[in-house]
């Protein structure tokens, strides 16, 4: 037969058990931060990558008609 827990022992536990939380919480609050902080720099990392196709495009296109000006010009020349 098991032993009867009396409430006091409950209550003993109970507090046990909160140290313990208290004491994980406060040991992983760097890793928490260090997640905020990751989820911060994918967002700017997304858009980023959203503007760096348009930006490579518009970047290709100058550099052609940039070429093609320098061959018109010397070709004239």
């Amino acid at each position: 037969m098991e032993k009867e827990v009396s409430h006091a022992e409950i209550y003993e536990r109970l507090i046990l058990v909160e140290q313990k939380v208290d004491r994980i919480d406060k040991n992983t609050e760097g890793v928490v931060a260090a997640f905020q902080a990751a989820s911060g720099a994918f967002i700017v990392l997304e858009t980023l990558g959203k503007l760096a196709r348009p930006i490579l495009y518009i970047s290709g296109l100058c550099i052609a008609a940039g070429i093609y000006w320098q061959t018109v010009k010397d070709k004239f020349q």
